[in-house]
């Protein structure tokens, strides 16, 4: 499966045109990663987005610390990392692959030019950032 149909089937980019699709796929990176990987660490500074192509991931606060608290489980077609594109701000969580992982990774990506053509991205976004702060509180 090439990376614009993977991109195709997660719900941020699902409303895009396919030649829209074919173009940011081709900023995608693939990254592999084994049980116990760490993918992003709370504190660094990384503008990349993450789509999970197969496994999942946890979601991790304080990874190591005396309060670590698991923030949520994502599996396959699902995304993290989309602060970084809004804000350049440094990552909030840790993420670790609970199992082996597939990832593609958009790192050139500038998704305010992409909402202004498909203003349905920022609702997709809002609409995420919504359910994850419901369950954070």
């Amino acid at each position: 499966m090439d990376e614009a149909e993977i991109l195709s089937r997660v719900a941020l980019f699902s409303l895009m045109k396919r030649r829209d699709l074919k173009r940011i796929a081709k900023l995608a990176k693939h990254h592999s990663y084994e049980k116990g990987d760490l993918i992003v660490r709370e504190g660094e500074r990384d503008g990349r987005l993450f789509i999970i192509i197969s496994g999942e991931v946890c979601v991790v606060k304080d990874l190591g610390g005396p309060s670590e608290k698991t923030l949520r489980v994502l599996r396959s077609d699902n995304y993290f990392g989309e602060m970084a594109l809004i804000d350049d701000y440094v990552r909030t969580a840790s993420v670790v692959a609970n199992d082996p992982t597939q990832v593609l990774s958009l790192d050139q990506w500038n998704i305010r030019d992409e909402i202004r053509k498909y203003p349905a991205i920022a609702i997709e976004l809002l609409q995420t950032l919504g359910r994850r702060l419901r369950a954070v509180e």
